[in-house]
């Protein structure tokens, strides 16, 4: 299993040759202009793409990648051009990550439209289309659509390889979507109003990832065998039991949930450190071959670093 760390911020440089020296996969950046989860008070985000240029010029091995470029934030030909030259850059080893957009208050702030879920859906999938046929096609493109015109002759200068496009997805609608356009679709977590929604067929246990993984698959038709699945996931480990049940209690009362359902929640992992492990072997045996974790704290972080090779060793399924 790949592992990827916690986005990267304004100290690209020193953050990106950490990630790498310590022995990730991967880097990726986080996209908003802010990012704000009620009741916290917004926060600033450096800016994607020069933030992951800075990366891709310190390190020699890892992926970079975007979880996930807004594509109600930003034009698809803007953001693939953007993800060709990291690739140039870099020698082959960028990726473009999109998602719907999520964060009503960023919009309303820069006086862009997020829209209804139905126009979000239709707007990031229209996008990959377009970055798919610019990546194609050396920037050369012919599109007329609902959210977006693009339309040039002027070819771009060759990328090592095609930049895969990764999807975030959660709901049924857009994993579905997802399928058909994209190499590798990336499990989230449900959000509602900006918080975390572990409720009913949004809580991420086992049988319900592995429900999301087949749906995916049976849309992908022929696509399918090629398709490939990550998670996004937050985690915050106690050395104890006692402090893993406050942390429960805490995140639950945030959340409106029962303490109990962090019990089997699989992309929110609210545990004590001997249990992490298991959990991300469950990810594993369900097909998940990569991983973004976000340590909440100090300790996450410290365990997530020692415990990274063993993650590595965990294998998907042939």
């Amino acid at each position: 299993m790949k592992v990827l760390g916690k986005a990267i911020g304004f100290d690209a440089v020193a953050e990106a040759a950490r990630a790498e020296t310590t022995g990730y996969d991967g880097i990726r950046v986080v996209d908003h202009f802010f990012s704000a989860i009620p009741p916290a008070a917004p926060v600033a985000v450096p800016p994607s793409f020069v933030t992951l240029t800075a990366a891709a010029m310190v390190t020699d091995r890892v992926l970079l990648t975007q979880t996930m470029v807004a594509a109600s934030l930003h034009h698809p030909y803007s953001v693939a051009q953007s993800v060709a030259a990291i690739d140039r850059l870099s020698n082959g080893r960028a990726e473009l990550g999109l998602g719907t957009g999520w964060l009503q208050a960023e919009h309303d702030a820069m006086g862009l439209t997020l829209g209804s879920p139905a126009e979000r859906l239709a707007r990031v999938v229209e996008a990959a289309e377009i970055c798919r046929d610019l990546f194609d096609h050396s920037g050369v493109v012919d599109h007329a659509g609902k959210f977006f015109q693009a339309h040039s002759e002027a070819q771009w200068p060759a990328t090592p390889h095609r930049p895969e496009i990764l999807m975030g997805a959660h709901g049924p609608r857009l994993l579905a979507a997802a399928a058909g356009v994209a190499d590798r679709i990336d499990l989230l977590e449900a959000l509602a109003t900006g918080r975390p929604d572990f409720s009913g067929p949004h809580a991420n246990t086992r049988d319900n990832v592995a429900a999301r993984i087949a749906l995916a698959r049976e849309a992908a038709g022929p696509r399918s065998s090629a398709l490939r699945f990550s998670a996004t996931l937050n985690m915050v480990l106690s050395p104890s039991p006692q402090a893993r049940d406050e942390a429960r209690a805490s995140l639950a009362a945030a959340a409106g949930c029962e303490p109990a359902a962090f019990d089997d929640e699989l992309l929110r992992i609210v545990d004590i450190d001997t249990d992490a492990m298991a959990k991300l072997a469950v990810l594993a045996a369900l097909g998940i071959d990569r991983v973004h974790i976000r340590p909440m704290d100090a300790h996450s972080q410290s365990w997530l670093d020692e415990a990274l090779k063993d993650i590595q060793e965990l294998t998907c399924p042939e």
